[in-house]
């Protein structure tokens, strides 16, 4: 019965993500970046003065007959930016199933399959945790259902396999720390391979998939070095443990040598580095990413529970002081846990860009032990799973954070349902002139508008910069003009430009978006 429930829950949870799936109506440009850079063929640009047909920037984010699973390109793709393989490996895979189609449902499939291996290593974590069936299903029910946990599987990049590793390697980690505790980890043979092995495949493609792993992982190693080396006073252990941690790191970096440019050398390493050494700042991001949580999370309510907890430790604590009973002691695994999480959380904090709620996904890979913390640690203070009337008490106040974040707050993000009408609107002139003015300092942020160009049957693109009068007979001849120009000290001179060569009078401004805006001429 017990496990029904768990299933229950699970199939809940992935309905819900579904759900927000289909509404799902555009793309972040990042999502863009994740097709191209997983299935591109020839590699797209920007012609100045020429058109461009559909299936030229269609070929760029689907993977054309003959193409699939061609894992070499994909790596020598990601060296050429920021980011390490695996998990566009993975999407790549996907996609090399689906063939030369351009849909969402690829990348959502792909976070699925993430999200429910998740799942159940969040599921064996907890009860590695010693968590009550009760409080099990309280945590895997508002991690699942939580609008953040939709978000992240809703965004086509890899921060949901990042929080798969994030489990599992708090998952590894807590069960060595526990056979530790009990001494039950008696030879070497039994240390490698049950408990050291693991712990260095898992950080192997952790940090693959992702660099922030490396926060986690660091966070978590560290804590647990320091437990065994002076807590334990198992030093060799200990030792070999580093090792092994670091044998895993340097494989990982042999099978993927772009990965020490990237971390210290490229443009994202650099901005990095320099976040996390600007102690000014530190107060502004810290304040930044703890109001992300409480609002997108917690619904606005984290405050709150803080609050009640802190209040329960101190009067638990002054009662048991004049009681003269003994201090709490939290377990080695939980305290370990914990470190890790906190430690994660600040230096991605410090380290991420900030661009407003949809810096989440940053943090997301531990949105769901922060989650684990917050309520165990009610459970543990306030006895939140005492008896019936606490129990519903609680899931109606949980309840209510979910309904207040879903319906109220409207907290899941990366939908982009306003591209519905910007979409609607160029099928319905996929037949008229389609021009795009790009700016040429910025020709990638052409993607941006990529769900809309797929439109029409061509574009013509033009250089905002080149100001030369116009010849293309198709434009010169044209009644009406469908004109997306990107923000430039341009663009005025560029849009008379095209208005006097074209003979066109009337400009109608359709629609706006970051960096882009849409214009109807006649």
């Amino acid at each position: 019965m017990k496990k029904y429930i768990t299933l229950v829950i699970f199939a809940l949870a992935l309905a819900v993500n579904i759900y927000f799936g289909f509404q799902k109506s555009g793309f972040h440009e990042d999502e863009y970046y994740t097709y191209f850079s997983s299935n591109r063929s020839i590699g797209l640009y920007q012609p100045d003065r020429e058109w461009q047909d559909m299936q030229v920037i269609l070929d760029e984010f689907v993977v054309k007959d003959g193409e699939g699973f061609n894992y070499s390109l994909v790596k020598l793709v990601q060296s050429w930016d920021v980011h390490p393989p695996l998990y566009y490996f993975i999407f790549h895979t996907v996609c090399s199933f689906i063939g030369a189609v351009f849909t969402k449902w690829s990348g959502i499939i792909t976070n699925l399959i993430a999200f429910a291996i998740s799942f159940y290593v969040f599921d064996k974590l907890l009860i590695q945790l010693k968590c009550s069936d009760y409080l099990r299903w309280i945590i895997l029910a508002f991690w699942g259902l939580n609008p953040q946990t939709v978000s992240c599987n809703l965004l086509i990049r890899m921060y949901a396999w990042l929080t798969l590793f994030v489990f599992l390697c708090a998952f590894v980690h807590i069960r060595f720390v526990q056979a530790i505790d009990k001494g039950i980890v008696k030879n070497s043979k039994d240390l490698f391979l049950k408990y050291l092995l693991p712990i260095m495949v898992i950080s192997y493609l952790g940090f693959l998939t992702q660099y922030f792993y490396l926060f986690f992982f660091v966070g978590i190693g560290f804590s647990l070095t320091v437990w065994m080396f002076f807590g334990k006073k198992l030093r060799t252990k200990s030792i070999i443990y580093v090792i092994c941690c670091g044998v895993s790191l340097v494989a990982a970096v042999l099978t993927y040598p772009a990965s020490v440019h990237h971390i210290f050398g490229g443009y994202r390493g650099n901005e990095a580095a320099g976040s996390l050494f600007d102690i000014d700042s530190t107060f502004l991001r810290m304040s930044f990413f703890t109001g992300l949580v409480n609002d997108f999370v917690f619904a606005g309510l984290l405050w709150l529970i803080v609050i009640a907890i802190a209040v329960a430790i101190v009067v638990r604590l002054n009662g048991k002081k004049i009681q003269g009973k003994k201090k709490d002691n939290i377990a080695p695994e939980l305290l370990i846990l914990i470190i890790a999480t906190v430690f994660y959380f600040l230096m991605t904090a410090k380290s991420a860009l900030l661009v407003g709620s949809a810096s989440n996904r940053y943090e997301m890979p531990v949105y769901g032990l922060i989650i684990a913390v917050v309520i165990i640690g009610a459970d543990h203070y306030i006895k939140i799973s005492d008896g019936a009337v606490k129990r519903i008490a609680v899931i109606a106040i949980l309840g209510l954070i979910l309904f207040k974040g879903f319906v109220i707050d409207k907290n899941v993000l990366f939908l982009y349902t306003e591209d519905v009408a910007k979409v609607q609107y160029a099928s319905d002139n996929q037949n008229e002139v389609a021009i795009v003015m790009f700016n040429p300092a910025s020709p990638h942020n052409v993607w941006r508008l990529t769900d809309e160009l797929l439109q029409y049957h061509e574009v013509y693109y033009m250089d905002e910069e080149n100001l030369e009068a116009l010849t293309d007979e198709r434009i010169l001849s044209a009644d009406k003009i469908v004109l997306y120009v990107a923000d430039n000290e341009y663009q005025e001179k560029a849009l008379q430009n095209l208005m006097d060569s074209a003979g066109l009078y009337e400009m109608n401004q359709i629609f706006t978006e970051d960096m882009w805006k849409t214009f109807e001429l006649k």
